[in-house]
């Protein structure tokens, strides 16, 4: 299991008052939400990922690049072949020989090693939002009035209680983007 993207200290500095006692198993929720709503790398690996090669171009995925060690040629018949060079110069693109191949393997490393400040805020905001509510929306209010306001809830809401809400996911694409990758052997943690 993957720690937190998030401690208890982080909620209580971006001023999200969690319960003591449950504090931690919160932000592991809240986190596990994130990494499954982020459909890609958050904590930094070590992987091995096949790409298409495009004019001698690979363009790299998991974003960010931390470093690339090796590059192998596929074959037509899908088997990876022996290093070939590589020239890399920071960022997501790779370039390969010209030609030579149509897809490559590449060992690369690649996600946060330090998370974003915007990531470690939405995981306790989500952990905060979690606290507030009962298990799996029960018992969430589909219409509340106070005075001459009415408020209600969109049965969307009220079913994605347990997921990020629509403003959340934005937040979390506003702070890691939209990348993804397919892992073919995974060296680190997700």
């Amino acid at each position: 299991m993957l720690p937190p993207l998030a401690t208890p200290a982080d909620a209580t500095g971006y001023d999200y008052p969690l319960p003591a006692d449950r504090a931690v198993g919160l932000l592991a929720k809240a986190s596990a939400r994130i990494r499954r709503a982020a459909g890609h790398q958050i904590t930094a690996q070590t992987a091995e990922v096949r790409f298409p090669v495009s004019a001698g171009m690979v363009t790299l995925a998991g974003g960010p690049v931390l470093g690339v060690t090796a590059v192998r040629g596929v074959a037509d018949d899908g088997t990876a072949g022996e290093q070939i060079p590589f020239v890399w110069s920071g960022g997501e693109k790779l370039a390969v020989p010209l030609h030579q191949f149509a897809q490559v393997d590449v060992t690369y490393r690649f996600g946060y090693e330090v998370l974003p400040d915007g990531l470690v805020e939405l995981t306790c905001q989500v952990a905060f939002r979690l606290s507030q509510q009962p298990a799996q929306g029960e018992g969430m209010l589909r219409t509340a009035s106070v005075d001459d306001a009415s408020f209600t809830y969109a049965s969307e809401q009220i079913a994605a209680a347990g997921d990020l809400m629509p403003g959340e996911r934005r937040a979390l694409d506003g702070a890691l983007g939209t990348p993804g990758v397919s892992v073919v052997k995974s060296r680190g943690r997700r």
